[in-house]
């Protein structure tokens, strides 16, 4: 066991130092090796990669690589790398990996509502999208947290948000049409 940790380690090291690298094919080859080998620890590392200066494939590959992520324990160290970056342009792009994932975040929707609420339209309608796909798998204190968070918000929301901001506040009521 304790081996094998130590080659993982060992593995994620080679592949970090190649994800660093200067050379577009060396990280290339080292995101396919990622798919096939990677651990849940090489996430964040991923997600430092997705700035304006990364070319536009490499940032694709790397959205769609987290997007393939279907391992549950993930969702939280997903969760906790975007709480902690700034995107910038590539926000949105980012968000939508997350629904697109079909992973269950039904335990973090209040970074995905505070997420709605900062960013702009396309952002929040990315956030929306994670927010409803994971709140029949609420609790009904989550349930209770998240009006609260937007409740609080409400007053701060932008016009052009306004109607998916009533929206959002029905979907996680539970109030369908």
């Amino acid at each position: 066991m304790i081996n094998e940790m130590n080659a993982d380690k060992k593995k994620n090291t080679e592949l970090l130092n190649r994800l660093n690298s200067s050379n577009y094919f060396v990280i290339i080859e080292a995101l396919r090796e990622i798919k096939e080998y990677g651990t849940i620890n090489i996430i964040p590392n991923l997600f430092d990669l997705i700035n304006e200066n990364t070319p536009d494939t490499i940032k694709k590959d790397i959205l769609r690589l987290i997007c393939d992520i279907k391992e549950q324990s993930a969702a939280p160290v997903l969760v906790d790398a975007i709480s902690k970056r700034d995107f910038g342009d590539d926000t949105s792009q980012v968000i939508a990996t997350f629904w697109q994932s079909r992973l269950d975040f039904s335990n973090y929707l209040p970074t995905f509502i505070r997420i709605f609420i900062k960013e702009d339209y396309q952002t929040a309608l990315e956030a929306f999208t994670v927010v409803e796909g994971s709140v029949p798998k609420i609790t009904g204190k989550m349930q209770q947290e998240c009006i609260n968070i937007l409740e609080s918000a409400e007053n701060t929301i932008s016009k052009d948000k306004k109607p998916l901001f009533n929206e959002l506040i029905k979907v996680i009521k539970g109030e369908f049409f």
